[in-house]
């Protein structure tokens, strides 16, 4: 029985998503072979894809990884962003920023580059620096 790993689940998805808009967002393998992978693309992920992922996965495994839980999943909404292809996502949408210093900020995702997140609230358009930032993630609104 071969031992899975994090870095061994990236390798094989790495693989499978290569040269399509599926991006990565989080594997996790917590004891007892649990494992847990996040996957977005822009316009967000269907079921089938995460179905297709998810036996894409199985077969990779095959029978040598003996007994193993595996779950493929959207980052679904109020998720932390993890990836800055989350932020891509979710230009021109709503979004709560958590501070380093506890600040919270909410309003639309503006733009961003590789060092600072342009927020928009109340007509005020505001930089954040990335290293700042605790977490950000998508709210929605009933407007």
């Amino acid at each position: 029985m071969k031992m899975i790993t994090a870095s061994g689940v990236i390798g094989m998805l790495e693989e499978r998503i290569r040269g399509t808009e599926v991006f990565l967002v989080e594997v996790s393998v917590k004891p007892g072979n649990s494992i847990r992978v996040i996957v977005d693309r822009p316009g967000g992920i269907s079921v089938d894809e995460c179905a297709e992922i998810s036996r894409f996965l199985n077969e990779q495994m095959g029978p040598d990884a003996g007994d193993y839980a595996l779950e493929v999943s959207s980052p679904g909404v109020g998720t932390p962003f993890r990836v800055r292809q989350q932020y891509e996502n979710h230009i021109g949408r709503d979004v709560e920023v958590v501070m380093n210093d506890g600040r919270k900020l909410k309003g639309t995702l503006r733009s961003f580059d590789k060092e600072v997140l342009r927020l928009v609230a109340g007509g005020k358009e505001t930089e954040l620096r990335f290293e700042q930032i605790k977490t950000t993630k998508a709210t929605i609104s009933f407007k």
